[in-house]
């Protein structure tokens, strides 16, 4: 591989790390962090799945994604890094941001000096930003009424321990799965505009992922896991599998969502359909303005160093 080709997969790469570490909570929050499963067996399984995952179902997104705005080798390189440094910018304030948005932003930031957003993909994506937190909701709320009816219908309590665990496991993994596949898009989107290999890329974006996710994701998982509603193990098994089902719909129909809007809308769902109320306010509230503040931020700096570098070359 030549120097512009380091210079593209890179970023590309780096971003992928950032992106499992980030939404490593997403779908390890609310097991691992309310400790019904063990980090090391956790992280393992899941980072397996999201390989499978990007492999087998992210075609779909990372179609989607390349054709958000039309860029060149430099343009991609700025807006990738730019994705970069905002996501670790969040992630020192533990905060697990929404790197769709992040990645959109930051798109847009440099599409619109060159003009060339494509304007109908950007208002399919947002529909999907502001619909993922109410879908899961109503995912979340639903299966919380039903399945506990299913459950109280099983009398014998270590059938009804056993099955819930199996349930756990079914849904973590097919979580992650479903999380390879919605997320290749988003890192390897841009190069496949670039006329790459799309299994190489597919591939690239879930190595990546596993490795965020293996080394960088413990802070992001107790976040979520602990920080906002706490969790029994039913509940935890509605949250993962809200989760699964609404990122495993939106990637279907090749649209790149947000894990994190995903995993809130369920958490909060299931809570309140048994009267159970967020317990930290300004941990949900931090994280929902870091979801506003996430594409702002990387829009500003990725025109930003467009800016810069078009003064200077």
């Amino acid at each position: 591989m030549d120097l512009v080709g380091v210079l593209l997969f890179l970023p590309s790469i780096m971003l992928g790390v950032i992106m499992g570490a980030n939404d490593a909570g997403n779908i390890l929050g609310p097991t691992v962090g309310n400790g019904i499963f063990k980090i090391k067996q956790a992280i393992y399984a899941a980072s397996i799945m999201i390989i499978l995952g990007a492999l087998i179902e992210g075609r779909p997104g990372l179609k989607v994604s390349s054709n958000l705005v039309k860029v060149n080798t430099t343009e991609i390189i700025i807006i990738n890094l730019s994705v970069v440094v905002i996501t670790l910018f969040f992630l020192k304030r533990n905060l697990p941001i929404s790197l769709t948005q992040a990645i959109v932003g930051a798109s847009v930031g440099v599409g619109i000096l060159i003009k060339e957003i494509n304007t109908e993909i950007l208002l399919y994506i947002v529909l999907g930003w502001f619909s993922t937190p109410v879908v899961a909701f109503i995912i979340s709320y639903a299966l919380q009424k039903t399945l506990a009816l299913v459950f109280r219908g099983i009398k014998n309590l270590r059938i009804r321990f056993y099955v819930l665990r199996i349930l756990l496991w079914v849904f973590t993994l097919y979580g992650a799965f479903s999380l390879g596949a919605n997320n290749a898009g988003k890192i390897s989107g841009i190069l496949y505009q670039r006329g790459y290999n799309i299994y190489s890329l597919l591939i690239l974006s879930g190595l990546s992922l596993s490795a965020g996710i293996l080394f960088f994701g413990k802070n992001s998982i107790y976040t979520i896991g602990r920080g906002i509603m706490a969790l029994d193990d039913f509940t935890a098994m509605i949250s993962i599998a809200t989760v699964s089902i609404t990122i495993w719909i939106y990637s279907i129909i090749g649209l790149p969502i947000s894990a994190a809007h995903a995993i809130i809308g369920s958490i909060i769902g299931a809570g309140y359909s048994k009267g159970t109320r967020i317990h930290n306010p300004k941990i949900f509230q931090r994280i929902i303005f870091s979801w506003l503040e996430a594409p702002m931020y990387s829009g500003i700096f990725s025109a930003f160093v467009y800016s810069i570098y078009k003064l200077l070359w």
